[in-house]
C-alpha cells in the first residue's frame, strides 16, 4: 500500500509540472506566429512567420521574390518618421 502511495504521489506531481509548464509557455498562438527582426519593413510568406529584418523595402521585394512573399512596413517599428 505504502508503494502505491508513494507512485500516485510522484505521478501526480509529474503531471503538476507539466501543466504549470504549459501555462508558462512563452510561444506564440498558432493563428498569430511572432515577427522576427527589427527592421523597417516586413515578408511575409504562407510558410513561416514575418521576418522583419529588412532595412529598405527593395531589399524586401527582392527577398520575396524567390519566396512567393509579400512585403510591408513593419507596424511594430519604434520610429515616428520623423527626423
Amino acid at each position: 500500500m505504502k508503494m502505491l502511495t508513494t507512485v500516485a504521489a510522484v505521478a501526480a506531481l509529474l503531471a503538476g509540472l507539466s501543466i504549470a509548464n504549459a501555462q508558462n509557455s512563452t510561444a506564440p498562438a498558432a493563428g498569430n506566429p511572432a515577427a522576427a527582426g527589427t527592421g523597417k519593413f516586413c515578408m511575409t510568406t504562407k510558410s513561416g512567420p514575418k521576418n522583419c529584418s529588412y532595412m529598405t523595402m527593395a531589399a524586401c521585394q527582392t527577398a520575396a521574390k524567390g519566396m512567393k512573399g509579400t512585403c510591408a512596413t513593419n507596424t511594430q517599428d519604434a520610429t515616428t518618421g520623423s527626423k
